[in-house]
């Protein structure tokens, strides 16, 4: 048994927080509907979605009266979710830029240009380049 004293919460904390969450699963659904620019729906649906955790684990996971090293587990599990939603937000930001490479080179192609497609992003890929299977190995 710990040597730590429960801490036990008056009930109108517990209602309060819950009319908040509650607030905030609504906030999160008219996000979803709001027609934000650019990124900014995921960007807000994720800020509501990271203070709806927190209260949750200050609250109802008692992580406001728990011990500094329970506190520095539960912030590291967000430190290393915030590194995998920063690398997902980068694919998604970047991703229409590849097709725009792509078109661009395949609009010069078409031109007969001098940067034409690269050969990884023709049919043939490999060896498609002239003079590719020219000379020894």
């Amino acid at each position: 048994m710990s040597s730590q004293a429960a801490h036990v919460e008056p009930i109108g904390i517990y209602l309060t927080v819950f009319g908040m969450l509650i607030v905030l699963t609504m906030l999160t659904f008219a996000v979803s509907y709001a027609e934000l620019p650019g990124n900014w729906s995921l960007v807000a649906a994720m800020t509501v979605a990271t203070i709806k955790a927190m209260l949750v684990g200050a609250w109802f996971m008692h992580l406001k009266h728990d011990t500094r090293f329970n506190l520095m587990v539960f912030l590291s599990a967000f430190w290393f979710m915030a590194v995998f939603f920063g690398f997902t937000m980068t694919d998604l930001t970047t991703r229409g830029a590849l097709f725009e490479i792509r078109d661009n080179h395949a609009l010069q192609a078409e031109k007969g240009e001098k940067y034409a497609t690269p050969a990884v992003l023709n049919e043939g890929a490999h060896g498609a380049e002239p003079g590719a299977g020219e000379g020894g190995h």
